[in-house]
């Protein structure tokens, strides 16, 4: 299984802390979400007529970050190295323009060969660190995360090209999170780790945690985008995962803090992986300010639920 820690960057320089740092010096010091709104692809992804409300009302929430990789950088990012600088001699990581989800880029990982240094994992990931609401431009790995009492919702697009099965202690993580800024507490994870290929949230047992999957929950496919929404709210100690629009999986954990620091998606795989490519694009994060009462819906305020203005 993933190791609880595995999602450890450094900010320090690089050494390799708790089996994988992520170097996060020399980043420029710009940073953080864009004070102007809307995505400059448009913001709308396709599939949006199975998600989103049809009640017609307004939610309150704030659009905290977003990314579509248009810009052709990672200013964005607290990890100013989601490239080909960052990660082991069997992956590459970049932003590409063969196979954008919409626009012209999206961002671009592969591996290619085992790798068995740095606890047997592959971390072709970037990642983002919260100070409060704001992302911070280097890391620091101090301070206090997002504080959301009603929950954040993160959306992204993934196109995963890849024959590779996932079982028997092979596994993909597309997504982590970590309610320490120093990465003290256990993350949450949401991969593929078996024949089902569903996406499965990990380390969630931990104080008694829980982890249902809903009926006719579906398979995350092959060689299409494929949206996936997930809220996660560390008051009330509860995530729920959709994918193009159909709740997968409802999750209980138990975490000390009540915040959220630390995020980072890409290939974050077990070092057995020698053959996969991962597209993503159009992600965003979203701080509710009110309670979102029916899981049966996705949240997918870049689509078919609107945010009310503030």
């Amino acid at each position: 299984s993933m190791s609880s820690n595995g999602g450890s960057m450094d900010g320090n320089g690089g050494s390799m802390s708790n089996g994988g740092a992520m170097d996060g010096s020399g980043g420029k010091a710009q940073g953080g979400a864009p004070a102007t709104g809307g995505s400059s692809s448009g913001g709308t992804a396709s599939g949006g007529s199975n998600g989103g409300s049809s009640s017609g009302r307004c939610y309150k929430a704030t659009r905290l970050w977003f990314e579509d990789f248009e810009l052709g950088d990672y200013s964005r990012w607290t990890s100013k190295t989601y490239d080909r600088n960052w990660g082991n001699e069997c992956q590459d990581n970049g932003i590409s323009t063969e196979n954008p989800h919409t626009g012209q880029r999206s961002q671009r990982n592969e591996i290619t060969c085992p790798y068995t240094r740095e606890g047997n994992v592959h971390r072709g990931y970037g990642g983002l660190q919260f100070n409060g609401d704001q992302v911070v431009p280097a890391y620091t790995n101090t301070g206090t995360g997002i504080n959301a009492r009603y929950g954040v919702v993160n959306t992204f697009h993934s196109y995963l090209d890849s024959d590779t099965r996932f079982e028997n202690g092979t596994w993909l993580s597309l997504w982590t999170v970590n309610s320490a800024c120093d990465w003290s507490h256990t993350v949450l994870t949401l991969g593929i780790e078996d024949s089902s290929n569903r996406l499965a949230a990990a380390h969630y047992q931990e104080g008694g945690g829980r982890r249902e999957f809903l009926p006719g929950a579906p398979s995350f496919p092959r060689r299409k985008w494929v949206r996936v929404t997930i809220y996660v709210n560390y008051h009330d100690q509860e995530m729920h995962v959709w994918q193009d629009g159909k709740e997968v999986s409802h999750v209980t954990f138990n975490r000390p803090s009540n915040t959220i620091c630390q995020w980072h998606w890409g290939l974050y795989a077990s070092g057995d992986n020698d053959d996969i490519v991962l597209y993503e694009d159009d992600n965003s994060i979203w701080k509710l300010n009110e309670r979102w009462t029916d899981f049966s819906v996705e949240p997918w305020f870049d689509g078919g639920v609107e945010a009310c203005d503030d």
